[in-house]
C-alpha cells in the first residue's frame, strides 16, 4: 500500500521525468495531443498561511492525560476535542485537511510549470509511460457540483475556466486528481477533486472548494471526505472555514464513524471569533448518528483565548458564530464515495 502523499510525489516525478523527455526529443512515444493554444504556467497560492492568519494555532494537547471535568475533553485525554478541531494528527483536523488542499495546489503548480516548461500548451493530453495521463483543458461551461456535496459547499454548480487532471499509477495503486480552477489578479478558486485506492479493499475521496481574495486575503474553504474501508464501514467528515470582517474566523465541522462502540457517531463543533483575542466554540454530538437527540454528556460550549485557555461559557456577541442551525447535521455527511465533478 502507497500512501496518498507519497503517491503524489511519485506521480509528479513520473510526470516530470516524461515531460523532460519530451522537451528534448522530437519522436518521443508520449507525443501529447490537443489544439497547443496558449496556456502557460500560473503561480497559485497556497492555504495554509492564509488559514494561520485568521484561525487558533495548531493544537498540541497533553499525551495520554486522564479525563477530568466534563469541559476538559476540549483538552485533555489522549484524543481531545481541541485536536479534532484545529489539530494537524486527526484526519479530519483543520490543518490537516489544509495540508491536503496545498498537496493539491503544490502538484497543480508544477505539473502548470512543468508542461509550460516542456512547451505543452492548450487543451492537451500527455501520456504518462508508466502508467496514467495528464490533461489541461479549458473549460466551456459550468462544472456541476456532485448532488452529495452540494449542501456543503453551498451551491451546485460553479464558472471555472481551467481544468488539470491527473491520473498517475504507481504498482497496483492507481490516485486520480482533477483540480478546476480559475485565477485573476485579485481572486483564487479552485475545486480539487482526489480519489485513491489505498490497498485491495480501502478507497478514499474528498472534494474541496477554495476561495481566496488576493487582495485582502480573506478566505472561504469547504471540504467533503468520504473513506470507504470496504468492510461496511467508513470515515466522512465535512468542513468550512471562512473569514469574518476581514479578521476574525468561522469554522464548522462535523465528523461520521459508523464504527463507534458497536453504533454510529456523529461529532458536531461550531465557532470562530478572533484567534488572538478570544473566541467561542461549541460541541454536539449524536449516538447513533442518526438520532434526533443529543448525547446530554456531550453539549459543550466554551470561550477559549489564544492559548487555548477556559474563559467560561459563551460571551454575548458571539451567537452567530455558534448558532446551532449552522451546523453540519447528519444530511451534510456524503453516503458513498464521492465521484468527480468532470466524471466521464
Amino acid at each position: 500500500m502507497v500512501n496518498r502523499k507519497l503517491l503524489v510525489l511519485l506521480g509528479l516525478v513520473t510526470l516530470a521525468t516524461t515531460l523532460a523527455f519530451m522537451g528534448c526529443s522530437s519522436d518521443d512515444p508520449s507525443t501529447p495531443t490537443g489544439n497547443n493554444n496558449n496556456n502557460s504556467s500560473v503561480t497559485f497560492t497556497e492555504f495554509g498561511g492564509l488559514v494561520e492568519q485568521i484561525a487558533p494555532p495548531v493544537y498540541v494537547g497533553p499525551q495520554g492525560a486522564p479525563q477530568g471535568a466534563l469541559d476538559s475533553i476540549w483538552t485533555d485525554g489522549s484524543h481531545p476535542l481541541l485536536g479534532k478541531v484545529f489539530g494537524e494528527d486527526e484526519p479530519m483536523s483543520l490543518y490537516s485537511n489544509v495540508e491536503n488542499l496545498d498537496d493539491a495546489i503544490e502538484m497543480l503548480t508544477m505539473m502548470t510549470q512543468k508542461m509550460d516548461s516542456a512547451g505543452i500548451t492548450g487543451d492537451t493530453t500527455v501520456t504518462i509511460p508508466e502508467g496514467g495521463t495528464v490533461e489541461i483543458r479549458t473549460l466551456a461551461s459550468p462544472t456541476t457540483i456532485p448532488t452529495q456535496c452540494q449542501s456543503v459547499m453551498g451551491f451546485s454548480a460553479i464558472d471555472l475556466d481551467d481544468l488539470v487532471r491527473m491520473v498517475a499509477v504507481w504498482q497496483s495503486d492507481t490516485m486520480y486528481y482533477d483540480i478546476g480552477y480559475t485565477l485573476t489578479d485579485s481572486t483564487q478558486t479552485l475545486l480539487t477533486y482526489f480519489a485513491a485506492d489505498q490497498d485491495a479493499s480501502v478507497t478514499e475521496s474528498f472534494l474541496y472548494y477554495a476561495y481566496v481574495n488576493l487582495v485582502d486575503s480573506t478566505i472561504d474553504i469547504r471540504g467533503v471526505f468520504f473513506k470507504d474501508y470496504g468492510d461496511y464501514t467508513s470515515a466522512r467528515w465535512v468542513y468550512n472555514i471562512e473569514t469574518v470582517n476581514e479578521s476574525d474566523f468561522s469554522y464548522r465541522m462535523s465528523w461520521y464513524s459508523d464504527d463507534a462502540g458497536g453504533s454510529s457517531l456523529l461529532g458536531c463543533v461550531i465557532g470562530g471569533g478572533n484567534k488572538d483575542d478570544q473566541f467561542a466554540m461549541k460541541y454536539r454530538q449524536y449516538y447513533p448518528a442518526d438520532t434526533a437527540v443529543v448525547d446530554s454528556s456531550y453539549i459543550l460550549d466554551q470561550m477559549f483565548n489564544s492559548s487555548y485557555e477556559y474563559l467560561g461559557d459563551i460571551s454575548a456577541g458571539y451567537e452567530t458564530y455558534v448558532n446551532e442551525a449552522n451546523i453540519f447535521t447528519l444530511e451534510y455527511q456524503p453516503t458513498v464515495l464521492i465521484q468527480s465533478p468532470w466524471a466521464e
